[in-house]
């Protein structure tokens, strides 16, 4: 747990949130909400939702690629960006094949992110990998848990759209901290190569 107390790695944490917390969040909360929302049988909305999940699932690997090819820093900043441009939107109503359009996009974003954040970890902590991107996985997932509990708990202040409210604010959140962090470490004269 030794890791646990450089602030570096709970950042690490907050953008695995984003990336793979919210995933989890959202594969759980899509299928209801198409039913809920949009009206559309179980089954077709188990359908819509895997349109989500594919590419956050498996453009993991290309995420990887692109991070070795232009540096994590760059790819997970791509990464929040596309989220963000999806998710203001989505924090309206939209018609259906809009909603199911923007989704997927942000399960791109979600998807490439993921490797970005672990490219950042193996070149911060390459001695410590194991125990470091355990913990990074760790408080990731801990956000897949907490994410629906909290759109559920918000849902009566901010209605029907507030787990796209809550994701937008959680991801400009982590975008800042991110920007914040390689600004700072630039000005100290720090930069890394790779980030």
């Amino acid at each position: 747990l030794r890791p646990l107390g450089n602030v570096q790695v709970w950042r690490f944490g907050l953008y695995y949130v984003v990336f793979f917390g919210a995933y989890v969040a959202l594969s759980l909360f899509l299928p209801k909400y198409y039913v809920d929302h949009y009206e559309v049988p179980l089954t077709e909305a188990g359908l819509l939702t895997a349109l989500f999940i594919f590419p956050a699932s498996l453009l993991r690997p290309l995420g990887g690629y692109l991070s070795d090819r232009f540096g994590p820093r760059g790819v997970t900043i791509a990464s929040f960006a596309v989220m963000l441009l999806c998710l203001l939107p989505l924090t309206h109503e939209l018609p259906l094949v809009t909603f199911l359009a923007l989704t997927t996009v942000v399960g791109v974003g979600m998807g490439v992110g993921k490797a970005s954040t672990y490219t950042l970890v193996a070149q911060w902590y390459p001695g410590q990998m194991g125990v470091v991107g355990g913990l990074v996985g760790l408080l990731g997932g801990l956000g897949g848990f907490i994410l629906p509990l909290t759109f559920a708990a918000l849902k009566p202040l901010l209605g029907t759209q507030a787990a796209f409210i809550t994701l937008l604010v959680v991801t400009l959140v982590s975008t800042v901290i991110f920007v914040g962090s390689m600004l700072r470490l630039r000005a100290l004269g720090r930069r890394p190569n790779f980030a």
